[in-house]
């Protein structure tokens, strides 16, 4: 942001000159007004809002994040806040509406003119992170029968919204999605032509539960200004725009930087209670080291006969903790690609080949090693054939962790690596061991 914007604006507040404010105001873009507004505290923020006209005031609201909007929205008098949810599209409305504590939202819901607070209701119904959650539900519908002519004289009388003037959408009686008609190609149509004539019938479409990701890479991947929404019917309720996807792409490259900051696991827990969520861990890792010491001293005489086996135990758990921390993070970045069963199968059945191609490779490698180099074929047949195993344990216990948190609703990204690593290790001891007594 320009610091001389500002100062500008700080200067015109304090000289008390609505006059001069409004001149300030003015200038600015809603963008660059929010960005200002942050950095005012609460009375010079109501002294901008009442300076600012409804639409300005509005498009304000918009641009500013969860927590500075509501805040300007109960600065606001009840009827002017209803005045400005009004003048709004309906899923910008929606989207503003989401912010607000479910009573602020239904009392001004309630004042709102009856067919408008009937729409946005509608769109509040779908989650947020939803392509019905995310579209706008202004759109160009034509008739297939029409003709170009016609249609053009219609978009003269009744020109769209700015952010949904890039495609006509044909639909029939019903209100079913036919085909799709740039502006581009209805300029350069022939007058007389049907838009039937000129559509694009396979039409790029998402459902309107689809995931809002789904969306985003269908708008990115066919390069679309924007993406029709459609039921189970196939009948359109909407668009997603371009400005939607780039809201999205930065929410999720946000998700992304916080899952894969080392230390973001401890932040989010820290203000919980810091010592609780050390001490939780620290004794998980310590019973899962007393149930290691356990398995080693049942299998003391054993270890007393065949030294050689105990000297590749840190092997064993290095293999773990690799296998472990690789397929988790595999699996962790494919829930938050796509969390369908049937897109997580796919990638845990990929996890599991790939690891256990792996786990395979280097057990061969060191049995070879053990045997042909160092004359011990005893040993490396039953080492190569224990880190095989324990490479496919810890990718079971990497992968199938962060499945059974999402399974019981909680955030994949919050499973504890160290916690995971203690687990991983102990079940790969237990089978080191097993391996060694059982063929060893």
């Amino acid at each position: 942001m320009n610091s001389d914007v500002l100062a500008e604006i700080r200067e015109a507040l304090a000289s008390g000159d609505e006059g001069l404010l409004c001149e300030r105001l003015s200038a600015v873009l809603p963008a660059d007004l929010a960005d200002v507004v942050k950095r005012l505290g609460e009375e010079d923020r109501g002294a901008i809002l009442r300076t600012l006209a409804d639409d300005a005031a509005g498009a304000l609201l918009l641009e500013l994040g969860e927590r500075d909007a509501v805040a300007m929205v109960r600065l606001l008098h009840p009827e002017r806040a209803r005045r400005i949810l009004g003048d709004m599209a309906p899923d910008e409305a929606a989207d503003l509406l989401r912010d607000l504590p479910d009573e602020a939202a239904d009392a001004l819901l309630a004042g709102m003119d009856a067919e408008d607070a009937e729409e946005v209701r509608e769109l509040l119904e779908y989650p947020e992170n939803t392509a019905g959650g995310r579209m706008a539900t202004e759109f160009m519908p034509v008739s297939p029968e029409k003709r170009v002519s016609e249609v053009i004289e219609d978009l003269r009388a009744h020109p769209p919204a700015p952010e949904v003037a890039y495609y006509l959408y044909a639909c029939d009686e019903a209100g079913r999605l036919a085909g799709v008609v740039s502006l581009r190609d209805l300029i350069v149509a022939a007058p007389e032509a049907r838009i039937a004539e000129i559509m694009t019938r396979d039409v790029i479409r998402v459902g309107v539960d689809a995931d809002q990701r789904e969306a985003a890479e269908l708008v990115a991947r066919y390069s679309l200004l924007a993406l029709p929404v459609v039921d189970a019917q196939e009948r359109m309720l909407g668009v997603i725009t371009a400005g939607a996807v780039l809201e999205v792409l930065e929410e999720e490259a946000t998700e992304e930087i916080l899952h894969v900051s080392s230390g973001a696991e401890e932040q989010r827990e820290r203000p919980k209670s810091a010592p609780q969520v050390r001490l939780r861990r620290a004794t998980i890792a310590m019973g899962a080291g007393l149930v290691a010491a356990a398995m080693l001293a049942a299998y003391r005489q054993t270890f007393q006969v065949r030294i050689d086996y105990l000297l590749f135990i840190p092997l064993v758990l290095v293999v773990s903790e690799v296998v472990t921390g690789q397929v988790m993070a595999s699996i962790r970045g494919a829930i938050r690609r796509d969390p369908a069963p049937a897109s997580l199968g796919r990638a845990v059945g990929r996890e599991i080949l790939s690891t256990a191609l792996v786990a395979a490779a280097a057990g061969g490698l060191l049995a070879w090693l053990l045997g042909d180099w160092q004359q011990l074929q005893p040993t490396g047949t039953v080492l190569g054939a224990a880190v095989f195993l324990v490479g496919v344990a810890a990718g079971v216990v990497g992968g199938g962790l962060p499945i059974l948190s999402l399974a019981l609703r909680h955030d994949p990204s919050a499973v504890s690596g160290s916690v995971t690593a203690a687990v991983a290790n102990t079940l790969s001891l237990a089978t080191y061991l097993w391996v060694v007594v059982t063929i060893g």
